[in-house]
């Protein structure tokens, strides 16, 4: 759960300040979205859903569809109902009015948000696992995957230069919190540090 509070903390501040209802835009659904996915008890469909509250402004930047799978994970807004981290998950209908929006169409009352956003968080490494892949792009920069199904790259701010020649399962990668939202560092074997961002 608290992975879970740790990766919605980051969404937000990525997304930026809040916005009134009348400026309301792909945005603020998208926080709206990922707000109702917080109700769901299973992690990996959690995340499937969190992927696919982004729809809205995947849509608007031109990027690939989120997944019908991931979209259709996304509660409905029900502004009669709970808001969805007091109430247990329940799968979105499977068909309903002819005219229905979809599911991330309108805002939902987040009372509290503010508050849970700003609130300490402890942030703390994930397991240590190994690399499955890694390559190395423009400026040296590599890209990772990892054991778990993670894809982490190297921050373009990064000065650290990785020189990594043997088969990607000999390397032990650690992910670490970082200091600044949006990046972690990822620790190679023993000494090496790197900045990091996620992909997938």
């Amino acid at each position: 759960m608290k992975a879970r509070r740790i990766l919605f903390v980051i969404f937000v501040a990525a997304a930026g300040p809040p916005i009134s209802p009348v400026q309301a835009d792909p945005r603020d659904d998208v926080l709206s979205g990922a707000a109702r996915c917080n109700g769901i008890a299973d992690d990996r469909t959690f995340l499937d859903c969190y992927y696919g509250a982004a729809q809205p402004l995947r849509a608007q930047l031109g990027l690939p569809p989120a997944p019908g799978s991931q979209q259709i994970l996304v509660p409905a807004v029900r502004p009669s109902a709970p808001t969805a981290s007091a109430r247990p998950y329940a799968p979105a209908p499977s068909a309903g009015p002819v005219n229905a929006a979809p599911a991330y169409a309108a805002p939902a009352e987040r009372p509290g948000f503010w508050s849970r956003l700003f609130t300490h968080t402890e942030m703390k490494a994930e397991p240590p696992t190994r690399m499955t892949s890694y390559k190395f792009e423009g400026g040296g920069l590599f890209v990772v995957t990892l054991a778990n199904g993670e894809t982490w790259k190297q921050s373009l701010g990064d000065t650290a230069t990785a020189k990594w020649r043997g088969r990607p399962d000999s390397y032990a990668v650690t992910i670490l919190p970082g200091t600044n939202f949006g990046t972690n560092r990822m620790k190679v074997g023993t000494k090496e540090m790197y900045e990091v961002e996620r992909v997938q």
